[in-house]
């Protein structure tokens, strides 16, 4: 989603009314090294259960599970939690540039939707033995 005003009022007006499918496309972090080797992606949308490696900011190198994501870009980690004056804990929001995602959440498999999503990705810039997405491993379990 390209917000085309130069003003701040209407570039948050446009985040804030975007639609779902925008939504997610907002909601995109950066991947691990070591996932990026085995799936060849770089990008991919947070979801409720992943695994993230904050990278900067108060809880930077804190690693936690994702609770929480914000309509406006942010994301709310189970690990990260500040102390209030009373006593209660709250988990403060973390913008999603500041995430790296190292696991996939705990799923016996991999949703369809994220399997097609690597799969489309995976195939720019990867060829043959280099490629270890779900697409190309059902291709050799075929064979």
């Amino acid at each position: 989603m390209k917000v085309k005003s130069k003003h701040p009022r209407r570039q948050r007006k446009a985040l804030y009314q975007s639609k779902n499918h925008q939504h997610s496309k907002l909601l995109t972090a950066r991947v691990a090294d070591f996932v990026t080797e085995e799936y060849g992606i770089k990008t991919l949308p947070i979801k409720v259960g992943d695994e993230v490696r904050i990278t900067q900011g108060e809880f930077k190198d804190f690693e936690g599970e994702v609770i929480e994501l914000t309509r406006n870009q942010r994301v709310k980690i189970k690990e990260a939690t500040f102390d209030k004056a009373d006593g209660t804990q709250f988990h403060p929001a973390i913008h999603v540039s500041k995430l790296i995602i190292t696991k996939f959440s705990k799923e016996k498999k991999m949703d369809p939707w994220r399997a097609s999503i690597i799969d489309r990705k995976a195939v720019f810039g990867f060829t043959g033995d280099e490629l270890k997405a779900p697409k190309k491993q059902k291709e050799e379990e075929e064979k």
